[in-house]
């Protein structure tokens, strides 16, 4: 009695000292983003819940009404997400089972991956998805460790139908720490672990949550009066052309492989190796390992291969669990393994290096937007003759032709600018201005300046004179000679070009 109440207490220790190295690890690794506070693309906007419910992404509106922030609070919200991270760390050392060093190995490469900081830079959703990814960790915990029909199928359910409600790429999130359980399972050699009830739990708990997220969604729409904005539609290339399809599909992959990852992300090839070396050692189950092995890199692209083409580095949500379980993996296997701190240590500078540069990136481009934005209120006012503080409605025309600041190669969304973003979205310019107190923009539509359209192509192109005039009681601030990709700015107005 007394060495299962020790081993409870072990475990518990474990579980806690997990959560610390993971939380300090992320201090450390975001620690530019916490003390330079930047506006990236997508956190002008101060209200999105009507939106995100348009996209299928209740689980985050009803989140952000009730008890998170909306859109968010500086450095709050980073410190909120590093907590519900490290919280499904430990969640994810527990259904491993694995011993101290194990578990701080862990930690550290889960948390230094680089990959969260493409979901961390659209701060109005990083709290929300580090919920998801803790809610899917405790649905496979419940799977593996539980036993009744309740704990192992219809808890699950609800919490992986949640998680997807906050983010729809984080579907297989839950399918790649199973696999990365079933993994570390065999290479400590555990007996008759029943592998196939665990997928086959998994595969119906994710039923049910997707049906109950369809139906939910449905109530939800109808409740707000909205209708679905569904865009994973309007990306899928398999619908048009096959072949092509298959053909970004491959590039994708063959770009992981070949060092040419998103920015940050090249330790995949690492974890590769990591995932392979256990075939080199003495391992029963060599054929049902590498099985899973195998499923575990094709479950990690996924979502490019449902909809047909690379895709964003944010939608790799599995990222972080495939890299730190492949560490761990030959970490155990190898009894002598002091020298794999070095990994853990490599990691740790690689992640705070290459999320500050990107970080560092955004920061750039902020002050550098923050800069030339206040100059064109400066101009605006002067041309008005009004106040700064005076409610303006204004129509920003085009994008400005600027030089972007020196970013990462292959580095997403990081250093774009609000003045070119889109080829110019007159409401994210506004919004941007707004956020900022640099004016009081009243945002126009595209329509209310259609009626004199010509004298707005004749106009010269900000800085230069002229290029402020008013239309009605619209002013026009011509940024570019072309209007952007998103005239009224919203998807619907621009096809077929839509909004990036």
């Amino acid at each position: 009695m007394q060495y299962t109440e020790t081993s409870q207490n072990d475990k518990y220790q474990i579980a806690m000292l997990t959560f610390l190295a993971a939380f300090i690890t992320y201090i450390f690794v975001y620690g530019f983003e916490l003390t330079h506070f930047s506006l990236s693309i997508d956190e002008e906007f101060n209200n999105n819940i009507s939106h995100t419910i348009a996209i299928g992404r209740w689980g985050h509106a009803l989140l952000k009404a009730s008890i998170y922030p909306e859109p968010f609070i500086p450095f709050y919200t980073e410190m909120l997400t590093f907590i519900l991270l490290s919280a499904s760390c430990a969640v994810i050392v527990k259904i491993f089972s694995l011993n101290l060093n194990q578990a701080i190995f862990f930690a550290v490469l889960y948390a230094s991956s680089a990959q969260f900081a493409y979901q961390l830079q659209f701060l109005n959703q990083s709290d929300t998805i580090a919920t998801a990814i803790l809610l899917s960790s405790m649905a496979v915990y419940l799977i593996v460790r539980k036993n009744s029909f309740l704990y192992t199928v219809i808890l699950p359910a609800f919490l992986l139908c949640y998680s997807v409600a906050i983010y729809q790429s984080i579907i297989f999130f839950s399918y790649s720490l199973l696999l990365a359980y079933l993994l570390v399972d065999i290479v400590k050699g555990a007996e008759n672990s029943g592998h196939l009830k665990l997928i086959f739990r998994l595969l119906i708990s994710s039923a049910i949550g997707m049906v109950l997220y369809f139906l939910l969604g449905k109530l939800f729409l109808s409740y707000y009066h909205l209708h679905s904005e569904s865009y994973l539609t309007d990306i899928v290339t398999w619908f048009n052309n096959p072949r092509l399809a298959l053909k970004k599909i491959s590039r994708c992959i063959e770009h992981y492989f070949t060092l040419k990852a998103p920015y940050g992300m090249n330790t995949f090839v690492l974890a590769v190796i990591f995932l392979i070396l256990p075939l080199f050692y003495p391992l029963k189950r060599k054929t049902r390992y590498s099985l899973y092995a195998l499923l575990s890199i094709i479950t990690l692209f996924s979502m490019n291969i449902v909809v047909g083409k690379n895709l964003p580095a944010r939608t790799m949500t599995s990222f972080a669990i495939f890299f730190a379980a492949s560490g761990v993996i030959s970490f155990i296997v190898i009894k002598k393994n002091k020298c794999f701190w070095a990994v853990a240590a490599f990691s740790f500078l690689y992640g705070m290096a290459t999320v500050s540069n990107l970080f560092y990136t955004d920061y750039l481009a902020y002050k550098k937007d923050y800069r030339l934005a206040s100059a064109i209120a400066s101009d605006i006012a002067k041309k008005l003759n009004v106040s700064q503080e005076t409610p303006i409605k204004v129509y920003f025309f085009g994008a400005l032709d600027i030089k972007r600041v020196a970013r990462p190669r292959n580095s997403d969304i990081f250093g774009y600018s609000f003045l070119i973003y889109d080829h110019g979205n007159s409401d994210r310019i506004s919004a941007f201005m707004n956020k900022t107190e640099i004016a009081n923009i009243v945002p126009a539509s595209y329509d209310d300046i259609r009626s004199n359209l010509k004298a707005v192509y004749a106009a010269p192109v900000w800085p230069q004179k002229g290029s402020i005039l008013q239309i009605n009681d619209v002013v026009v601030v011509k940024l570019g000679q072309y209007v952007g990709h998103c005239p009224n700015g919203v998807k619907e107005n621009t096809k077929p070009k839509q909004c990036l």
